[in-house]
């Protein structure tokens, strides 16, 4: 395949990374009332449950922004993706309130390195003529991501017990991450 189809052929890959990247962070704010009910957690813990992975998050992303800039960014793209899968996995494992807190500042550990190196790579693929349009197209993943994470999180919760769709999600982002070793390329 030549390089004016692979640009393309990035974002598609990419396109499917940000999905998840959006779809696992999103899909705890579904199931919170099973979760709550569970537990016996009150609405504070369920906010630092909610915050644990914004506040990870925010506070890796410049560390993620210059590792980005040492290593290769396909290392960093599929090492976040498959570790915050797996983190997701752990999501449905968490028995108790201190187990999820973890496991959601884990997850926005491991997704804060997907963005610096994403928006790297793509930019190494995508000149002055096609670079806003493929950022377009990947940035439209956040929402599709955002919008399954908890439509597919409420239904699967409602009628499979709320940890399954961290099951679903998590196993799915490591099987792309396999996908990934074969097909990008930095």
């Amino acid at each position: 395949m030549n390089n004016k189809n692979y640009k393309w052929v990035v974002v598609g890959l990419l396109w499917f990374v940000c999905f998840f990247n959006y779809a696992d962070r999103q899909a705890i704010f579904s199931v919170f009332t099973p979760i709550k009910d569970e537990m016996g957690l009150s609405d504070v813990q369920l906010s630092l449950i909610g915050s644990a992975f914004m506040y990870v998050y925010a506070l890796a992303g410049p560390l993620a922004g210059i590792i980005g800039d040492r290593l290769s960014r396909k290392f960093l793209i599929i090492g976040g993706l498959v570790f915050w899968s797996l983190v997701t996995v752990g999501t449905a494992l968490a028995t108790n309130y201190w187990h999820l807190v973890l496991v959601r500042a884990l997850e926005g550990f491991g997704e804060a390195f997907y963005f610096p190196a994403s928006m790297a790579l793509i930019s190494s693929y995508h000149g002055p003529d096609t670079k806003s349009r493929a950022m377009g197209i990947h940035q439209s993943s956040v929402y599709a991501g955002t919008i399954a994470g908890g439509a597919v999180s409420g239904f699967m919760g409602q009628h499979h017990g709320w940890r399954s769709s961290f099951v679903l999600f998590g196993s799915l982002g490591v099987l792309l991450g396999v996908v990934l070793l074969v097909a990008l390329k930095e």
